[in-house]
């Protein structure tokens, strides 16, 4: 009987506490002990690679004995980094401090808080991703007609000879274009015309893409970013297509509009990335919005073009690079998945934008 007493005991301190270490009266799901709850970040929450002003709060009542808090990230069960200096222990708390770029993108990260006394809590698991780069698509290895031929609609010198480029490794690229949000938080400044989070950026020359590509490849941990050869951008354009759009030949503005911001439904300005129908490989403002930069420098033809899809950087129009998709501006032609065009390396269009392709590291 006095063991089974002393044992009922154990079990009635044990429970009690279980209750205290854990104001809600719940166990963690994430399995990790905690002194007093935290409500933010919680279960779906996103922060960005880069993103400033990310909000925190918790319950400071179970510690509201202790002055200062600190905080740090876990990935799994294992310590990232300190996230911030210690600060006033007053319930809630908004970072100043870029989320590093150290940690790289997933959904298994958690923000522990620590009293001096040694009070700690968890958060539950929430998402670090890529500053607003939005998704990739991985473009599957395969072989493609580039350019145009005689007879095709529009067809123009500069897209012969019409002929084969074979891909042998499949790449990603972005489903959409480079958002000014993701420009600005890079960067640090937004040279675009015309202003919106979430529309393309634009106002940029091919040098300034460059030191863009650079400042996000130095950023990211896990991918080098780069611009698409010419040949990976009419290949991931065409979606396995060999019509004068990636939609068919159909030029019509009832055809056309589902797809591409161009001069007859623009009304003179970019929209907003990915609100029409993409491609069949999940591309969205390939055709139409801005132009988009590519790697290579302008040849009047494709004579000598690679086959292999990769860049074509030798000879040619030294210090044009080439342009593609059409842009807001444009009428029907300039749409086409075979249109091409040139800037100056330091020449910049209310039109053009770019589009990324990564790689691992």
């Amino acid at each position: 009987m006095i063991k089974l007493l002393l044992v009922c005991c154990a079990v009635l301190i044990a429970l009690l506490y279980s209750s205290c270490s854990n104001p809600s009266g719940t166990e963690p799901d994430n399995g990790f002990q905690s002194d007093f709850d935290v409500y933010l970040p919680a279960e779906g929450t996103v922060w960005q690679l880069w993103q400033t002003e990310t909000l925190v709060t918790y319950d400071y009542l179970p510690i509201d004995d202790s002055f200062q808090i600190n905080a740090e990230i876990l990935k799994g069960d294992s310590l990232v980094t300190q996230f911030g200096n210690w600060f006033l222990n007053t319930g809630t708390r908004i970072f100043d401090e870029q989320v590093p770029d150290t940690f790289g993108m997933g959904d298994d990260y958690r923000l522990r808080l620590y009293t001096v006394e040694g009070d700690t809590a968890y958060s539950a698991q929430f998402t670090i991703e890529g500053y607003h780069l939005g998704g990739f698509s991985e473009i599957p290895a395969g072989s493609f007609s580039m350019g145009s031929e005689e007879g095709d609609w529009y067809h123009q010198p500069g897209e012969s000879p019409f002929h084969i480029v074979t891909f042998s490794n499949s790449f990603e690229i972005m489903r959409t274009e480079v958002r000014q949000l993701t420009w600005k938080n890079v960067m640090n400044e937004n040279p675009s015309n015309s202003y919106g989070d979430s529309l393309p950026v634009e106002s940029v020359s091919w040098n300034d893409c460059v030191l863009f590509i650079e400042t996000l490849s130095e950023m990211d941990p896990y991918y080098n970013y780069r611009l698409p050869s010419e040949a990976e951008w009419e290949y991931a354009c065409r979606a396995s297509t060999q019509t004068s759009f990636f939609w068919g030949d159909d030029n019509s503005p009832e055809a056309i509009s589902p797809y591409g911001w161009y001069n007859p439904n623009s009304n003179g300005r970019t929209h907003e990335v990915g609100g029409l129908e993409p491609n069949n490989w999940g591309l969205y403002d390939i055709a139409g919005n801005v132009y988009e930069w590519c790697q290579d420098i302008h040849h009047d033809n494709y004579v000598g073009a690679p086959s292999d899809g990769s860049a074509w950087v030798t000879g040619g129009n030294l210090g044009y690079r080439v342009q593609r998709g059409g842009s807001w501006s444009n009428n029907a032609q300039f749409l086409r998945s075979a249109t091409r065009s040139k800037l100056g390396e330091d020449q910049w269009s209310i039109s053009c934008g770019l589009r990324l392709v990564r790689e691992p590291e």
